[in-house]
């Protein structure tokens, strides 16, 4: 056995080394060691000399990636948050239209409109006159209805959405911005609410950051809702040419960078839609902000790089020597063992060698043995399945020869009878002699399948080309079965021109092909099915041969186990359907002798097709033939 030792001198005062590899190459570098080291020197060098352009910017990226994230995640809660309150304030407002209807105004009623947010809410016949108030006044507050342009507005709105509680954009009521909930309630009259906008402020003051981060709610024409800037606010500022704003109000969500002219700045804004009322969402903050924590990461990566090159110069070359050693050992040893010594063994290693060194170690030797056992078996166990795959083909050839002398004698006496040629039988012998000659034939089928095969296997399948007449080979094979698929009530159909070229093929090979993809098709198609044989040109001058059917069809994984010799799919199939599975295999094994390819394609329950193509090399134009 082969050692290994890491504890031996290898020359460290040498630069270069050389070494042969497996196949007698020879190899030069640099030693581990040194690279390693001028590895991690120049890994702590790089960063410093280019820190300053590539650290600016990729903390300036990594900033506004950050920021984008976490504003569009803002954005998106708001745009939830919003969601909500207006699903609640449809629906709060609707059951207290509802109830209001059928009942008398109550306290709990007036105390609920108000938890919404309404500050007056009533309902008004044909005529805008007050039927019912369903928040009244009190003595200190005395709640300001719509006034009568606005009522109209208010109707044609209602109207438009017959039936529905309809929360409106900003409308000036007087002077005054103001949100509206309507709901059209039949015979002229309609609800009306004004709802209070308090809430919706509180929720956007709640987002504030850095010095000028803020949030901005929009109605679904792009005029302010709430915003920190209270002239927008309190006039309800159209602001749809802010990019953000009219991509939000048309339903969009996301992140962008824009120029602000109220701000005076660029600035980064995530973005959202509030989902059913089309009001828009945005949370921007300056670049500037950004900028200014990007050059604090900067310098801090300045100083943190500068002290990781001069750690890194101090230890490098002792830790490259350290993890070296065991890892040289290591490339020699597997050197030794891709170069076929399996004895090769790795020294033990130090104690104070690194754990995972050491299992490293461990795992390669243990790896070697179990290689050079492993070996070991599978040399065994190939020679005896060679051995065991010799006797088997020597076994069907002595076999099928065998047989196939008597069987001849069978059939040559069964058909004498069969034929009367000496007198005749009665009615029941006639009978048995076709029997015995029918058993024969499939049995004689059998055998030269098995013969084939077995040439197949031992590799000695011989060919003779000559000029094959495909079409009339299909024509042959068609009528050798033909009496089998009336037997079977299956129509056989063949689409075959009559100019088709010659190919350069075995005769014999090319008749079994067909006959096996006929048989196979008629006998797995039921009564009152269909077989289609063809053949026809490809654009690129090859020749395919297809055979479909409409019979009982292949599952999907069992499409590879069918080309397998002697399988059928299940013992129930065997029993049913007489063969021995040999069919599909050799007609791949003979296409495939003869430069072709076969292709199987099926579907349960809806039939098979198999197509064996010859390269346009091995066509004949008839006319070459001829003369």
């Amino acid at each position: 056995m082969t050692t290994i030792d890491i504890a031996r001198p290898d020359g460290d005062g040498d630069r270069n080394v050389s070494h042969r590899g497996g196949a007698g190459r020879t190899r030069t570098g640099y030693r581990l060691h040194v690279i390693l080291f001028g590895a991690l020197i120049v890994i702590s060098l790089v960063p410093v000399l280019l820190l300053g352009a590539w650290v600016e910017r990729s903390a300036m990226e990594q900033e506004i990636e950050a920021v984008a994230e976490k504003h569009l995640l803002i954005a998106s809660n708001l745009s939830r948050t919003l969601s909500r309150y207006v699903g609640d304030v449809n629906e709060g407002f609707g059951a207290a239209i509802e109830l209001a209807l059928t009942d008398e105004t109550s306290p709990a009623m007036s105390r609920f409109l108000l938890s919404l947010g309404f500050s007056h809410v009533c309902i008004v016949d044909g005529g805008n006159r007050i039927t019912r108030q369903l928040i009244p006044d009190t003595e200190t507050i005395r709640r300001v209805p719509p006034s009568l342009a606005t009522m109209e507005q208010l109707r044609a709105i209602a109207n438009a959405a017959w039936g529905k509680v309809v929360i409106t954009d900003m409308i000036d009521d007087a002077g005054s911005p103001r949100l509206f909930v309507v709901q059209a309630l039949g015979g002229g009259r309609i609800a009306v609410g004004v709802l209070g906008v308090d809430y919706i402020r509180s929720i956007q003051q709640a987002v504030m950051f850095g010095e000028r981060g803020h949030s901005m709610i929009v109605d679904s024409k792009g005029r302010v809702i709430a915003h920190p800037n209270a002239k927008w606010q309190s006039t309800a500022a159209d602001v749809t040419s802010l990019p953000p704003v009219a991509r939000a109000i048309l339903g969009e969500s996301g992140v962008m960078q824009f120029y602000s002219p109220p701000m005076g700045a660029d600035m980064i804004t995530g973005f959202a839609s509030v989902p059913g009322i089309g009001w828009g969402v945005m949370v921007p903050q300056p670049l500037a902000e950004l900028e200014s924590r990007a050059n604090e990461t900067q310098n801090i990566a300045i100083f943190v790089s500068l002290a990781g090159v001069l750690i890194a110069s101090l230890i490098g070359w002792w830790l490259a020597k350290y993890f070296a050693r065991p890892i040289v050992a290591i490339e020699r040893a597997a050197g030794a063992v891709a170069a076929g010594g399996l004895d090769t063994q790795v020294a033990a290693l130090p104690r104070h060698t690194p754990r995972e060194v050491h299992r490293l170690v461990d795992s390669f030797n243990t790896m070697v043995t179990e290689l050079r056992q492993r070996e070991d078996g599978l040399t065994f166990a190939m020679r005896e399945a060679e051995s065991a795959n010799r006797a088997k083909t020597e076994f069907l050839a002595n076999m099928s020869h065998e047989l196939r002398t008597p069987l001849n004698g069978i059939l040559g006496f069964a058909d004498i009878l069969r034929r009367q040629m000496f007198g005749p039988l009665s009615a029941r012998y006639a009978d048995y002699s076709n029997e015995i000659y029918t058993a024969g034939t499939h049995l004689l089928d059998v055998i030269n399948d098995l013969l084939d095969m077995a040439k197949v296997e031992s590799k000695q399948l011989v060919k003779q080309e000559i000029e094959v007449d495909l079409a009339s080979v299909v024509a042959s094979c068609v009528s050798m079965t033909a009496a089998r698929a009336r037997q079977g009530r299956v129509a056989v159909a063949v689409s075959v021109s009559a100019d088709l070229p010659y190919l350069r093929a075995d005769k014999r090979m090319m008749t079994q092909i067909v006959l096996n993809l006929l048989s196979n098709a008629i006998k797995f198609t039921p009564e009152g099915g269909s077989v289609n044989i063809g053949c026809a040109l490809g654009p690129d001058g090859s020749c395919t041969l297809r055979v479909a059917d409409t019979g009982i069809g292949i599952a999907p994984d069992q499409l590879e186990l069918v080309m397998k010799p002697f399988y059928q799919v299940d013992t129930r199939m065997q029993r049913k359907y007489e063969g021995t599975g040999l069919g599909l295999p050799l007609v791949k094994a003979m296409a495939e002798a003869q430069g072709g390819t076969m292709e199987l394609e099926s579907t349960v329950g809806t039939g098979t097709s198999v197509s064996v193509r010859f390269p346009a090399e091995s066509l004949i134009a008839r006319s070459v033939v001829a003369a």
